[in-house]
């Protein structure tokens, strides 16, 4: 078996002065281990397993000693090994600060040896100065290393990185820094490429999480159950949203549909969230909410068809602090107690339906043009009342136009499958209308689905 330091003399000898024939194969043994070296960093995607990976097949090939610094974002990543110990990584803030000679190395971006006094305060300060952590420096002090060897990793015109590497005692670097050289332009392009797919998978899950819809918060004497679907499997998000928001005796919900799939149409959802959000905050009447927020989104997208919205708002008051605007001043009084006054304003979306304690279902007469379309658009409100055991469903137009195998899902079959949950709980209801929505669309392709059920629970008795 090749003992380490023939491995070590393989690579790093000083072959100058050798026959041609020793020379050749010199140059064969590190052109393998430079396309060795590459497939390795490049085939890792997680950048502290890449680190560990590269000092493991340094310090088994070539030297005793091998630190790499990398700096990505707001954090510096560090991994060192000496021959005969496990290498270790770590992940610091950048603003935890590096030795100063790393610091310096990585400004210059130039290559350097820096040979060791034997012993000393000025060896090691010179070794804290290169390397991090006390550990490694200890253990290069007792190793007697003579020389280090520091090249920084240059890619796409930045250094964002450091390698310094170092042999046993008695053992330098002569005749070998091409080679070197060559290895840390391999290392750079690998890592540099691993730290882009790593910050790309970072940013893109930063930004899913911000789209995804928000936890639905349950409400004193409503019950509250969602369900979300995307076209797009692979993407995790899309342009249907849901909302629900405000204090719990004026409770705002939304159910909208953006045109488009997929992260550009669910940037888009999350622009119409929170516009409707800081609308409630000046009056809370849904009509000029989404009034308001289709004149902001109309100056936004200039005309762009890829701006269009559809939404459904409703606010939920219960009825016991209010009268119903169509009544007397004391209709409030005769409904029964638990009873949710709703007011519903509509923006070219599909009606509102509630689901009566019966079976019964009726649709809320709310009409309006779509989000985006028009500038000077009003939206006019309808009002119902919600009645204990009563369900009010929003959803977007991806149940009703499901596709089958010879037909959509349609607004009959929607009907008629709540016409048999009356009275039941808002997650029985959302469940039910998924499985048959679900069972009609079989495994073929179908646009964002979103449903949202408030249940109006009865008083305890």
């Amino acid at each position: 078996m090749t003992s380490v330091r023939e491995r070590h003399a393989r690579l790093l000898a000083d072959s100058r002065s050798a026959e041609p024939r020793a020379r050749l194969a010199q140059a064969v043994s590190r052109a393998e281990f430079l396309l060795r070296l590459s497939r390795t960093v490049s085939a890792i995607q997680n950048p502290e397993r890449a680190l560990l990976a590269l000092v493991d097949l340094l310090l088994e090939d070539v030297v005793d000693v091998a630190q790499v610094f990398v700096r990505t974002g707001t954090h510096q990543l560090v991994c060192s090994g000496v021959q005969g110990q496990t290498p270790v990584t770590e992940t610091r803030l950048l603003a935890d600060g590096s030795p100063d000679g790393v610091d310096e190395a990585i400004r210059s971006g130039v290559p350097q040896d820096v040979v060791l006094s034997q012993a000393g305060r000025t060896r090691r300060r010179t070794l804290s100065s290169l390397l991090q952590g006390e550990e490694i420096v200890e253990a290069v002090d007792a190793l007697g290393t003579d020389q280090l060897t520091v090249l920084p990793l240059t890619a796409r015109g930045r250094t964002f990185g450091l390698l310094v590497l170092g042999r046993g005692k008695g053992y330098g670097f002569s005749g070998s820094h091409a080679f070197l050289g060559d290895l840390a332009d391999r290392v750079a392009v690998g890592l540099d490429a691993t730290l882009v797919v790593a910050e790309s998978r970072y940013v893109a899950g930063v930004l899913r999480r911000s789209l995804a819809p928000a936890e639905i918060r349950q409400v004193p004497g409503l019950q509250i159950a969602s369900f979300y679907r995307v076209a797009h499997q692979s993407e995790a998000v899309g342009g249907d949203f849901i909302d629900v928001h405000g204090p719990d005796d004026d409770l705002v919900v939304v159910c909208g549909d953006v045109a488009g799939k997929g992260v550009e149409a669910a940037v888009h959802a999350k622009r119409i969230r929170n516009a409707i959000r800081t609308a409630a905050h000046v009056d809370r009447d849904p009509g000029w909410s989404l009034g308001l927020v289709n004149r902001v989104l109309v100056s936004e997208t200039h005309g762009d068809a890829g701006g269009l919205a559809t939404a459904v708002l409703a606010r939920m008051r219960p009825a016991a602090s209010m009268s119903h605007p169509d009544a007397g001043p004391d209709a409030g009084d005769r409904e029964p107690p638990g009873s949710v006054h709703v007011t519903l304003a509509s923006a070219g979306h599909p009606p509102a339906l509630i689901v009566r304690s019966d079976g019964t279902v009726e649709e809320a007469p709310a009409r309006g043009l779509l989000l985006a379309l028009m500038a000077e658009t009003d939206y006019t409100t309808v009002t119902t009342t919600l009645r204990p055991r009563d369900t009010l469903l929003l959803y977007t137009d991806g149940v009703t136009e499901a596709r089958g195998l010879d037909d959509l899902f349609g607004e009959e079959r929607l009907h008629e499958a709540l016409s048999r949950l009356g009275g039941l709980s808002a997650p029985a209801v959302v469940e039910a209308v998924a499985v048959a929505v679900s069972e009609h669309l079989g495994d073929r392709a179908h646009d964002d689905i979103a449903m949202l059920a408030i249940h109006v629970l009865p008083e305890p008795t």
